[in-house]
């Protein structure tokens, strides 16, 4: 089992983790904030696959405290215990209901909801299974997107278990559906996933850092861009993400907090795309952008 360590510390406020996890991305492979339960402290995770320096992380947090405007919070840097998370997540994951959307794990034994779209989501070593908010809020704006308009081309960009790409698959007639991840392992599950739910003709998983592989940066592609990342990721994506939707095409945004939708937002808005609509869940926020016809 892979090593894996984890940076974390406190927060005053939820608006503080936007700055923090930016100066950790460097170092980490995923970074999390969620509010602690009966305080009004907000607890950052960050996971590394590499334990880096002590003062390059010190020097991080300082000066992500600093733009934060707040003293620098005291961290703990560490090793994870090695436990099996995949068997214990896939253990605790249990069906879940988004719109017309029935997700359930392989080791499910009930009754599919008649009418639903339905889909067999084993987490593996990717993320998304449709319990998190983000997820979920995606899931839902796919639902919304396809209710208004037909999908022929769509990318699922930072695709983790390859759910979102399954979903516009099942919900609509679209042909050439590209899910894509960074992480090789995250790819794996999806081409699983993919062929679990009998739609490995119409669902092609690729490995992809961003938008880097030639083939998925073509101008105007995609009626449809997913990406369920974080807030700095998607900021930095904008005039790729904006390039690559064609004219009247759609894109949905998550992985950012409520409070990161201002500085999210105005990175596209830059590039020509406009607010169709949002979903918030959980304290996390789901964007819908649109490019003008």
């Amino acid at each position: 089992m892979t090593d894996l360590y984890k940076i974390e510390f406190l927060l005053p406020s939820a608006e503080s983790s936007g700055p923090m996890e930016l100066v950790l991305e460097p170092f980490a492979a995923v970074v999390t904030c969620f509010e602690t339960p009966g305080s009004d402290t907000w607890r950052l995770e960050a996971y590394c696959t590499e334990l880096p320096p002590y003062d390059l992380v010190e020097k991080a947090i300082s000066d992500g405290a600093r733009i934060a405007g707040i003293p620098a919070p005291e961290f703990v840097a560490g090793p994870v215990p090695q436990i099996d998370w995949v068997s214990e997540n896939q253990k605790s994951f249990t069906p879940i209901r988004a719109g017309r959307f029935f997700v359930y794990p392989s080791h499910f034994d009930g009754k599919v909801p008649a009418g639903s779209l339905s889909i067999c989501m084993d987490a593996g070593m990717a993320f998304g299974t449709g319990e998190h908010g983000t997820t979920k809020g995606c899931l839902l704006m796919i639902e919304a997107v396809l209710k208004r308009r037909r999908v022929a081309t769509a990318l699922d960009l930072g695709c983790g278990t390859g759910i979102l790409a399954i979903a516009t698959a099942l919900a609509s007639k679209a042909t050439q559906l590209t899910a894509s991840d960074i992480d090789p392992d995250a790819v794996a599950v999806s081409i699983e996933n993919c062929r679990i739910n009998r739609l490995q003709t119409r669902v092609r998983p690729v490995v992809s850092d961003g938008l880097d592989r030639r083939e998925l940066n073509r101008p105007g592609a995609y009626d449809l861009v997913i990406a369920n990342i974080l807030a700095g990721p998607l900021q930095r994506l904008a005039p790729g993400i904006a390039r690559v939707v064609a004219p009247g095409g759609d894109v949905i945004l998550s992985g950012l907090l409520e409070d990161q939708e201002t500085a999210v937002l105005a990175a596209y808005r830059r590039q020509g795309l406009y607010l169709r609509g949002r979903k918030r869940l959980d304290g996390w926020s789901t964007l819908l952008l649109s490019r003008k016809a």
